[in-house]
């Protein structure tokens, strides 16, 4: 099964459930003058992060290239942001980040939140090496509730644990110590914090947008869903649980 392929069918319990991003963190990166250049944002998946771009997008120059592997994402992505492709501020394509598709030399900032886990360093950065403007950056974000010390996050972490298919702590973003392979010139690093308030519901669709976890259509998704009722009903207030993520952001160079 191809990395796009694992979210066949979750589009639409991804975008309704996946956390979005800080607003800080778009006014760090507006504040660094980096929106105001032509953007790729890799893996963008339903757009959760494009969004994030295009509201702290500015200047004639701005615009965001949503590169995406996955069919059903990508609709879901263009549907949902069709006034800003009509405004000519988003184009959406078909790609991954071995070949995104992009002119050589187009962009001056490539993005990829949630996503870079999924990428082979080698063709990955000969691709950026071929997209990005001479000076460009590199962006590596991953919103992550591991690590965070709550109650809930702790619930949550055992329900996960039961009915994971594979080691999910470690197809959740790139250590550090490999991030070298996509940013040889370096790197910066800053956090956010990003608290989430999900509903029955949308914990529910959270579970099932999850690669290693089962999809909504398994079998084993109504014991996992039970599980987390019974977590839900222990931390729940007025109707909503929090999830605790911590925002990673990696802001880095290719030389």
């Amino acid at each position: 099964m191809s990395h796009a392929d694992r979210f066949l069918g979750r589009a639409g319990v991804y975008a309704a459930a996946r956390p979005e991003y800080p607003a800080a963190l778009g006014g760090w990166l507006g504040g660094l003058g980096l929106l105001a250049g032509r953007v790729a944002d890799v893996g963008a998946g339903t757009g959760l992060f494009t969004r994030l771009l295009l509201a702290h997008g500015t200047g004639p120059g701005f615009a965001v290239d949503a590169v995406e592997p996955n069919p059903d994402m990508r609709a879901r992505l263009e549907g949902s942001l069709e006034p800003e492709v009509a405004a000519g501020r988003l184009s959406v394509r078909a790609g991954t980040s071995e070949a995104t598709g992009l002119p050589a030399r187009s962009v001056s900032l490539i993005t990829a939140a949630q996503a870079a886990h999924w990428f082979a360093p080698v063709p990955t950065l000969r691709e950026f090496r071929r997209v990005l403007r001479p000076g460009g950056r590199i962006l590596f974000v991953w919103n992550d509730w591991r690590g965070v010390q709550t109650p809930f996050n702790a619930a949550y972490r055992e329900v996960v644990a039961g009915f994971s298919r594979e080691d999910g702590e470690l197809l959740s973003r790139v250590p550090e110590s490999e991030l070298p392979g996509f940013m040889p010139g370096g790197f910066e690093v800053r956090t956010f914090e990003n608290p989430v308030r999900f509903t029955r519901e949308r914990l529910h669709a959270l579970a099932g947008s999850v690669s290693y976890l089962p999809a909504p259509d398994a079998p084993e998704f109504s014991a996992m869903t039970r599980r987390l009722d019974g977590a839900f009903e222990r931390y729940g207030v007025d109707g909503q649980v929090t999830l605790t993520y911590c925002t990673h952001a990696f802001l880095g160079r290719l030389d």
